[in-house]
């Protein structure tokens, strides 16, 4: 997938103006390849093209889709700053990274990186098919292993650092619950799910009272968006969109309930999902020990982040209807998996504190 727009892209327009623009950049001519989906695993928020450079050198674009999106902004400044930054932390995010603010070129600002090569796991499926299912048990592990690292590497970064991953709302839980609950009455025009705004209510009335040290957080902490080598070592980190200031529960909790939602999906009985990662409560157990501290109200952490996966499944829904593929599979999934529904619906009532917030999605 390309990246999922409401307009289609002249690729051929858009390989000669990447040829013009690296003879701009890089001061002399090159051929540019013919451009192809960069990742067939996931890929659904911007267009990422992948294409070679005199036949030797293979590099990615990315591009907000065309027409609009998953997100309203694609702040690329922003997420190449980022990844720079992260790289410089040891962090294996693509380097060098070229940002292009100027539109002329593609219509659009856009940035380019380097091509890594290695397995993206798909979300839906690693756990039953494909390259990891295939991989010997000491591939799996080292997948698991390495995906955790990168999870505490992303606690080393000073937050101090990044002041541009501030949500306009500021920082933490408060401000990540504003950001989405605004997203996804854009996502939807205002016409947002019932169920999106039942959880979102759940969310406001259970927020922890305390909120551990902030950190720099990945923000789609999932296997689709890492890269691995054939050993099972992870050699890239991408996708930053949703990049944020937040407790180190947020990336962790991200992680466990994607991997949850694929067993549902699956028919997944066992934990863990496959052999050589760690059962849930043993990687819970090294995590807190890899940080430092115990974690806090992780299931908390673990239901927002399937509200915040189900925002954009309902945008992704919206956003296929639009262009006619009404039909298209996506649009027949589930907002949240099953455990989450159950989990919001155990406890209904308002606390008098909280009353006033629960009335809608704030």
């Amino acid at each position: 997938m390309a990246g999922l727009s409401l307009g289609q892209r002249d690729l051929a327009a858009t390989r000669a103006q990447l040829g013009q623009w690296f003879e701009h950049r890089f001061g002399e001519a090159v051929e540019v390849g013919d451009l192809r989906p960069a990742n067939r695993a996931a890929g659904w928020s911007s267009e990422s093209l992948l294409f070679s450079v005199d036949r030797t050198r293979e590099f990615v674009v990315r591009i907000p889709p065309t027409g609009g999106g998953i997100y309203a902004d694609y702040d690329l400044a922003g997420q190449t700053r980022t990844q720079q930054l992260l790289h410089d932390y040891g962090i294996a995010t693509p380097s060098p990274i070229y940002y292009e603010p100027d539109g002329s070129w593609l219509g659009s600002s856009f940035l380019v990186m380097p091509r890594i090569v290695g397995h993206t796991p798909s979300d839906t499926s690693y756990a039953v098919r494909g390259w990891l299912h295939g991989a010997g048990v000491d591939a799996r592990r080292r997948v698991h292993d390495s995906f955790l690292d990168t999870l505490v590497a992303l606690q080393r970064v000073p937050i101090g650092e990044v002041p541009w991953l501030k949500r306009p709302q500021g920082v933490g839980n408060d401000a990540e619950l504003a950001w989405w609950s605004e997203y996804i009455e854009w996502a939807t025009d205002k016409q947002v799910p019932a169920l999106v705004a039942e959880t979102f209510g759940w969310l406001y009335r259970h927020q922890p009272a305390e909120e551990p040290e902030l950190t720099v957080c990945w923000g789609d902490a999932r296997l689709s968006n890492a890269i691995f080598d054939d050993t099972g070592q992870i050699v890239g980190v991408l996708d930053w969109e949703q990049a944020c200031l937040c407790p180190a529960e947020t990336d962790f909790a991200w992680w466990l309930a994607a991997r949850r939602q694929t067993m549902e999906v699956n028919g997944i009985d066992a934990d863990p999902e496959l052999p050589g990662f760690d059962s849930r409560a043993r990687v819970i157990s090294r995590y807190e020990e890899m940080i430092g501290r115990p974690l806090q109200i992780l299931r908390w952490y673990e239901i927002f982040a399937m509200a915040r996966m189900g925002c954009c499944i309902v945008r992704v829904q919206w956003l296929l209807r639009r262009i006619g593929q009404a039909d298209h599979g996506l649009t027949k999934a589930p907002v949240m998996p099953a455990w989450t529904v159950e989990a919001i619906r155990a406890l209904p009532r308002c606390s008098r504190r909280t009353r006033t917030r629960c009335a809608g999605i704030r």
